[in-house]
């Protein structure tokens, strides 16, 4: 990297003073500024803390990076400056005091001429601050690879948001409850179901309208090689049932992502998964599902957006006609949704430069500027998956001594040369091979000699000189070679002969000159802003001062400091080493972006690399947290602790109260004095996940109150509140009373006696909370659960009010005291939902008295036989122990009324499979046929499901190691579907198996038995390490 190490000059804005290891007496256009050498000046620092910080530079180079330090505090970390030439740059920054500032500024990558640096005042500005809650909240620290972001879902519809964190493989992805004290719980068990389950993104929605979310999570290919179906989980009140075969989902792709969204608009949710281009080139490359109803889809051939190959899509509505519309990306292209399962492309109304750009990491939209539409943000960067024919990327870091280099799998040689006092540490070693490869080291040679180490993905090791000495003549073997040549000089190459893996990288430290061998990589990619101007999108990135932003693996949107303007969290790539800020762009509500790099929501410094997150608001306090994740790094829950933030409104959206449509694609309308603001439930922007924000939040500035909430639900039916005050949670199943009604029939009360009054709310999902309040309690007492007691005389009477605490309607009844009367009880009656139990279940009895204010309405409960069941005073029975007992409720009143119910318990069978040959088939030989039998139960109450399995699946498999199979034979018995207990054979011929003793080292050979039951348990029974043996001659 010796060519990029040029002079470069720095002029400062007048009131700089230049000073530390820039002679302050030479003209300011001789100071240089490189990697090695930064530059350090003064600056009084007066007034408002929050500066512009504008740079105009010039840089040589392809892509560079700049950073500005306060002492050792960060101010501007790496803001991107992706292309040459004269450009201008700036941040807002926040400094901690008044007074002489010394600032140090700080290039990476290439030397740059700055020609002026200036702190311009930003008066007024709030800038958003958060904090890392992520192991107080209870989520747990580990490294994994990432895919494309979490999804956001309140999946148990208690009012707060769970989420899913979606790892790739050999971390499992992972359900967090919500426990709504700022804490969350691990779902019981993880989202994989197996070591290095290839899954990837995920979306949440109610298809079968139960009142919980379903999960989807999507599933690869095997590299292509094996097509997979989704993974279909049916939220049974927490319990996660797999029901992919139950459902009908029947097609298997190279798994990228899911979306809910209704495409007939029938009011129940379709679905659609996303593929990668099949190896084979099958079609369709997407699958669409038409939800058809009893728990049951359809596939349904979609022709045209079908066998498009762009494997990433954000669900939105760019048009404003309340129909689901397609972007898919990358290229970008803009699918109208027709309402009638067909879409139409309209990529016309994108401009025309952008139509052939790939490199689309993700995409939000959001409305920048508040006229009711939606805008689209593109975040651009280098791919994950493919990236053929990209050159090696490296980063030189010369005061920290770190070199850092990552290249792609693809056959071929890169080769460098460097310069380090001694020893060298190799580490922050990343090694992810093709499936294929997994097994396979990838070895480091050393020295001439070509010393053999292999080390594993994440491991580290000190090369010596005295061992590196000299250069191998052949270094044609895969692997990467080191070698040290003397006086400081040091070599090294890594070597592919075919593609062998997706990703690797590591850093050197020690090193002090860098020189490559090959052409760098440059990863910067330019995103876009695109304004939705009604007929088209016009590309006003620069004009918004979105600079050209770096490798952008994501981004996602909310108001951060709820001024009434949205404003974008863009995910970087960042540095090989380690990870940097994310930009976090302000929108100032004139027309324009700010960035923010030190806003506390990232792990500077930190493991990983940028990937992607979700904006929401986790603890409901009006502030916007973010769940980020960082590829090769950790999970992130951000909380939003920002100072003077303006005021908000928080509106749940629930299911439509006519035909109970759920909140997916519906609009929020809040209207202030200031302004009306629009929004849609769905993500906060997508790569390969969808999230379900019903939650939604709105910034409202200086609003004090809101003069009208409109919800639309997609079916078209809505809802108002009127008239509220801001900085509150709103919620569509507590509405406004429209009509309060007392039902009573009698406007008498005995003397002495205590009831309560029912009130008649309309519409049924308005918000029953109520004061009470009595015109005389001396006559009439009544508390705050509208219990009503004649504590008066008779003939006296008083008049009760019951007044909606959401919007101050009121109802009333007067009632009269008359004299005290017996009032028996006449008549009792039970109702009970079932009375066959099975041991550890608990019902309810429901007792029905007439009249329900009879004088003495005490009930006595008993179990003729407690040991098999109990029931407590409240008609609560608890199944104990096989056996039948008795169980009787009488009125204390008048045992004559009595009634009695007979509960059977019968014993819990927990679920199971047994191999009923199993000693006969722990030796098999080659050529013979061998039958497997089996018993299996389901679990009391219980059935099986075809869930993946298809019935009762049986397995011959051959593992090159645990759990890694390198062959499976499988056979499926549908038979069973729908059974509780019973039997199960299947046949398999032995004739292409290779002898156990012919095998490779650690290969073996495994029989099992699977099968799926309703409760979502996956039963199974397996011989471990089956013989095979040749057959005697």
């Amino acid at each position: 990297m010796n060519n990029l190490l040029k002079l470069v000059t720095l002029t400062f804005a007048s009131s700089a003073l230049i000073s530390g290891c820039i002679d302050a007496e030479a003209p300011t256009e001789a100071t240089k500024v490189t990697p090695a050498q930064p530059a350090f000046f003064d600056y009084p620092i007066a007034g408002e803390l929050t500066k512009r910080v504008v740079i105009e530079l010039d840089n040589p180079a392809d892509y560079a990076n700049i950073s500005v330090y306060h002492g050792d505090r960060l101010l501007i970390d790496n803001l991107d400056i992706p292309k040459q030439g004269q450009q201008t740059i700036s941040a807002l920054v926040v400094f901690e005091s008044n007074g002489l500032a010394k600032l140090e500024v700080r290039s990476n990558n290439a030397d740059l001429t700055i020609t002026r640096l200036s702190l311009e005042p930003a008066d007024g500005v709030v800038l958003p601050t958060f904090s890392d809650i992520s192991e107080q909240a209870g989520i747990d620290k580990v490294t994994s690879i990432k895919y494309g972001g979490p999804t956001i879902a309140d999946m148990d519809n208690d009012g707060d948001y769970d989420f899913i964190v979606n790892n790739h493989n050999a971390e499992s992805s992972k359900l967090y409850w919500n426990n709504g004290d700022g804490t969350v719980t691990r779902h019981d068990y993880d989202l994989a179901r197996w070591f290095m389950h290839d899954l990837h993104g995920t979306a949440a929605g109610d298809y079968d309208n139960d009142g919980d979310l379903d999960l989807i999570v999507t599933q690869g290919g095997g590299n292509g090689t094996n097509p997979s179906k989704t993974n279909f989980y049916t939220n049974k009140d927490g319990t996660l049932v797999l029901t992919t075969g139950d459902v009908g989902i029947d097609r298997g792709g190279r798994g990228r992502g899911a979306k809910w969204l209704d495409m007939d608009l029938d009011g129940d949710l379709d679905l659609l998964l996303i593929n990668e281009t099949s190896l084979a080139q099958s079609k369709p490359q997407h699958f669409f599902y038409e939800n058809i109803g009893n728990s049951n889809f359809r596939f349904k051939s979609v022709e045209g957006i079908q066998d498009i190959h762009q494997s990433r899509v954000l669900i939105t509505d760019f048009n404003g006609d309340h129909i689901d519309d397609l972007v898919m990306y990358g290229p970008l292209e803009l699918w109208q949704g027709n309402g009638d399962f067909t879409f139409t492309n309209v990529s016309h109304r994108v401009p025309s430069e952008l139509a052939n750009k790939g490199q689309i990491s993700g995409i939000v939209d959001i409305d920048i500027d508040n006229d009711g539409d939606l805008d689209l943000y593109l975040a651009r960067g280098k791919e994950f998956e493919n990236g053929r024919g990209e050159k090696p990327w490296a980063d030189f870091d010369p005061i920290n001594q770190v070199m850092s280099y990552k290249t792609r799998g693809f056959k071929g040689v890169d080769q460098f040369d460097f310069t380090a006092n001694g020893s060298i540490e190799f580490g922050n070693y990343y090694f992810l091979p093709l499936g294929m490869y997994r097994d396979r080291e990838y070895p480091i040679f050393v020295g001439r000699d070509k010393l053999r180490t292999a080390l594993p993905s994440g491991g580290d090791m000190l090369i010596d000189p005295a061992t590196a000495t000299g250069w191998p003549d052949d270094i044609s073997e895969d692997g990467v070679y080191f070698g040290y040549l003397g006086n400081g000089k040091w070599r090294a190459a890594l070597v592919r002969d075919e593609m062998k893996f997706w990703g690797f990288k590591f850093s050197l430290s020690g090193v002090t000159e860098f020189q490559p061998q090959f052409e760098l990589q440059n990863r910067n990619e330019a995103d876009y802003l695109l304004r939705n101007d009604g007929d088209k999108f016009v590309d006003v990135t620069e004009q918004w001062g979105v600079m050209p932003v770096g490798n952008s693996l994501g981004v996602t949107a909310g108001d951060f400091n709820n001024d009434s303007h949205q404003d974008l969290l863009v995910y970087r790539w960042g540095l090989i080493s380690h990870r940097i800020s994310d930009y976090l762009l302000l929108n100032n509500g004139q027309g324009g972006f700010d960035t923010v790099t030190m806003h506390g929501a990232a792990d500077v410094g930190g493991p990983g690399n940028g990937d992607m997150g979700q904006a929401f608001d986790f603890d409901l306090d009006g502030r916007v947290d973010l769940l980020s994740g960082s590829e090769n790094g950790e999970w992130y829950l951000y909380q939003n602790n920002t100072d003077l933030a303006g005021n908000y409104a928080l509106v749940r959206v629930g299911y439509s109260p006519q035909a109970n449509v759920d909140a997916i694609s519906a609009e929020v309308i809040v209207e202030t004095n200031h302004a009306t603001y629009r929004k849609r439930v769905g993500s906060a922007g997508s790569v390969f996940s969808q999230s379900l924000l019903n939650i939604v939040h709105f910034g409202l500035g200086d609003a004090e109150t809101i003069s009208r909430i409109t919800v639309r639900w997609r079916n078209g039916e809505t809802t108002e509140l009127t008239d509220k005050a801001v900085n509150q949670v709103f919620d569509t199943n507590r509405l406004d009373p429209q009509s309060l009604q007392f039902s009573e029939a009698n406007d008498k009360i005995r003397q002495g006696v205590s009831k309560a009054l029912a009130i008649t709310m309309l519409p049924a999902n308005a918000d029953p909370s109520l004061s009470w309040h009595s015109s005389d309690e001396s006559v009439l007492a009544v508390d705050q659960q509208g219990h009503v007691t004649a504590v008066g005389q008779a003939n006296e009477q008083a008049t009760i009010t019951a007044t909606s605490a959401a919007n101050q309607l009121s109802a009333n009844i007067t009632l009269a005291i008359e004299q005290w009367y017996p009032n028996p009880l006449q008549a009792l009656a039970i109702s009970y939902p079932k009375s066959n139990l099975v041991v550890d279940d608990q019902i309810q009895i429901e007792a029905n008295l007439e009249p329900e204010d009879a004088d003495d309405s005490h009930l006595i409960w008993r179990s003729s036989n407690p040991e098999v069941a109990t029931v407590d005073q409240q008609g609560v029975i608890n199944a104990i122990a096989s056996g039948q007992t008795v169980i009787s409720v009488a009125p204390q009143a008048n045992a004559d009324l009595a009634q009695t119910l007979t509960i059977n318990v019968e014993p819990y069978i927990e679920p199971y499979v047994t191999i009923k040959n199993a000693d006969a088939l722990k030796v098999l030989t080659v050529g013979d046929n061998i039958h497997v039998d089996v018993d299996y139960h389901a679990g009391s109450g219980n059935t099986v499901i075809a869930s993946d399995e298809g019935g009762m699946r049986f397995w011959l498999r051959h593992f090159k190691y645990k759990w890694i199979p390198a062959k499976d034979v499988v056979k499926t018995d549908a038979s069973v579907l729908k059974t509780t207990a019973g039997q199960s054979s299947m046949d398999f011929a032995l004739d292409d198996l290779t002898p156990s003793d012919q095998l490779p080292t650690g290969h073996f050979y495994q029989l099992r038995v699977t099968f799926a039951n309703s409760d979502g348990q996956m039963v199974d029974a397996a011989i471990d390490n089956v013989q095979v043996i040749a057959k005697p001659d």
